[in-house]
């Protein structure tokens, strides 16, 4: 895995709801009925509304939320995600990995099948992972998989060598499949408007039988969920769950979480999803019999400092200790987030297998020890406003952030910080940009300091956004610190490993991720499903994606 990219790139979230605005709806039809056609499935269905709209679903084009959702419902990769931190069989049936992680090989299941009833093989596998290796795939994922090589050994057993091997290797295996058997010889450059993107044919519990402007309407295929198949879950604690309990699940989409809570109020949905935090809590608590499921996300909001030349204002890691303990986080998350979102010590999610909580206390809000701090550094405050070591004049800082439209959450946690640093005599100001300007300006270190949102992902890896190479050679280090130590512990944490082995570096990581400060860290926010009466089954889980709600759905009941 290439060492630029195993997190999202700072501001992800921002970049895609820009895009997923951007996007032209595409002219929809009625898909494909699957050829394995359901037998026996359960009486009733449900119907889940979401915020906006599908354009193109496959998993490695999806543009947009919705896209995403699909994908999850449709779309399988070798292993899947399991109750708490666990990763379970899917696609493949068993796997081994060679002592240092260089090398993976999977074993794929007999039975598994495409919705066209064509088999699932490792010249899938294969494909998928050319396509992201061709020059023409501009997506995220390219990056993340440029020193992964696939060949297939068979027709069921396919092997992964590693250029750089890590850790968590095993969760990108999550990756769903392309089939090769259909989209082979398609330019890559075009799989984003193919036919196929709007009429595809998956390999899930879940079949697309039906696309309109206004819906998705998906059945099960039950042939892919037989006993004692991948998506039984023995740790779950009831009898086997053979085949999903919906006989129809519905994406209805909306344009705004105005008409999304409208519509569940009415009946027309029975549950929602895809809203921002504060507002998905707000619509639970005014819509009679409906509850909440948080599902705690990897998405963390930091500030990023620039921290390229030594002698720079924030350079001093007290400084920007300081300017992390003068603001309010928790009053943050309960008005920007609806109570929906944590506290973050540094870049590791609480929700993570990795994270503990002994190794890095939090820096608690605190305008004396702020001032202190500062003041300990040469900061001097002669009439009300702070001047830095070494220099004359008063600090004014422009904080960048993406525009409102863009990224809510971010632009108005910026709002608060400026507010926070002016009162404590820090002159700040907010300058929102559209979000490509946004990245093009943090990755050519034009700009002071900025709000950011990072991916930090199930099994996080910090290296790509606060490594010293990720600083000089263009990767997503746009804060270029550069430290030796945190060099060294970066590279410990995402090394392969015994789970006690990557636990004991990943809590030396934390601590001098505690003390350096070099990304100061907001909070991570859930994502919130909001789950009418009629509607039980879903589990919480830690999450990276919205779509990943859906890890559970064969066992979520309808009483409709």
């Amino acid at each position: 895995m290439n060492r630029r990219d195993g997190a999202v790139v700072v501001a992800l979230v921002a970049v895609l709801a820009t895009l997923a605005g951007a996007v032209v709806a595409p002219a929809l039809g009625p898909a494909p009925s699957p050829s394995a056609a359901p037998t026996a499935p359960p009486e009733v269905g449900h119907v889940q509304g979401v915020v906006g709209r599908p354009s193109s679903i496959t998993p490695l084009t999806a543009r947009t939320q919705v896209d995403r959702d699909l994908v999850a419902l449709l779309f399988r990769g070798l292993v899947r995600l399991g109750p708490g931190n666990t990763v379970l069989p899917d696609l493949a049936d068993r796997w081994t990995v060679e002592e240092k992680g260089a090398r993976w090989t999977f074993h794929l299941r007999s039975d598994a099948v495409w919705h066209d009833g064509a088999p699932v093989t490792s010249a899938d596998v294969v494909y998928t992972v050319r396509v992201l290796h061709d020059p023409d795939y501009a997506g995220a994922l390219a990056a993340t998989w440029a020193q992964v090589q696939a060949t297939a050994l068979d027709e069921r057993t396919v092997r992964f060598d590693l250029g750089d091997p890590v850790g968590g290797f095993l969760q990108a295996a999550t990756l769903p499949l392309m089939p090769a058997h259909i989209l082979d010889g398609t330019p890559v450059a075009a799989l984003a408007d193919d036919p196929f993107a709007t009429a595809p044919i998956g390999n899930g519990a879940f079949a697309l039988v039906e696309l309109t402007a206004t819906e998705a309407v998906l059945e099960p295929v039950l042939p892919s969920v037989e006993a004692g198949g991948p998506l039984e879950d023995p740790t779950a604690g009831e009898p086997s769950v053979r085949t999903p309990r919906l006989a129809r699940l519905v994406l209805r989409f909306y344009d705004t979480p105005a008409a999304l809570g409208q519509a569940l109020a009415a009946g027309e949905v029975g549950s929602a999803a895809d809203l921002p935090p504060a507002e998905a809590v707000a619509l639970a608590a005014a819509t009679p019999g409906a509850s909440l499921v948080r599902y705690p996300s990897t998405t963390l909001t930091a500030l990023a400092f620039n921290l390229r030349t030594a002698r720079g204002p924030f350079a001093d890691q007290r400084t920007r200790r300081a300017l992390l303990a003068v603001l309010n986080r928790t009053d943050m998350i309960t008005d920007l987030l609806g109570g929906a979102g944590t506290r973050a010590a540094t870049p590791i999610p609480p929700s993570s297998w990795a994270f503990d909580a002994a190794a890095a206390p939090e820096i608690s809000y605190d305008r004396s020890a702020a001032i202190t701090l500062l003041r300990d550094v040469g900061w001097k405050r002669p009439a009300g406003a702070w001047i830095p070591p070494g220099a004359t004049k008063p600090l004014a800082v422009a904080l960048l952030a993406p525009e409102q439209a863009a990224s809510p959450i971010v632009y108005a946690t910026a709002r608060r910080v400026a507010a926070a640093w002016t009162a404590l005599g820090l002159a700040t100001t907010v300058e929102a940009l559209p979000p490509r300007e946004f990245v093009d300006r943090l990755r050519a270190g034009e700009y002071m300091a900025a709000v950011v949102d990072v991916n930090m992902g199930l099994d996080p890896d910090p290296y790509p956004i606060l490594a010293s190479t990720q600083a000089r050679t263009g990767g997503a280090n746009v804060t270029g610190i550069q430290d030796p130590a945190l060099d060294k512990a970066l590279v410990a944490a995402r090394a392969p490993g015994t789970v006690t082995t990557r636990l004991k570096a990943y809590k030396a990581l934390q601590a001098l991720l505690g003390a350096l400060q070099p990304m100061p860290t907001l909070f991570f926010r859930d994502s919130v499903m909001v789950v009418g009466p009629d509607l039980s089954g879903p589990v919480s889980r830690p999450i990276a994606d919205p779509s990943e709600r859906f890890w559970d759905v064969i066992r979520w009941r309808s009483g409709r």
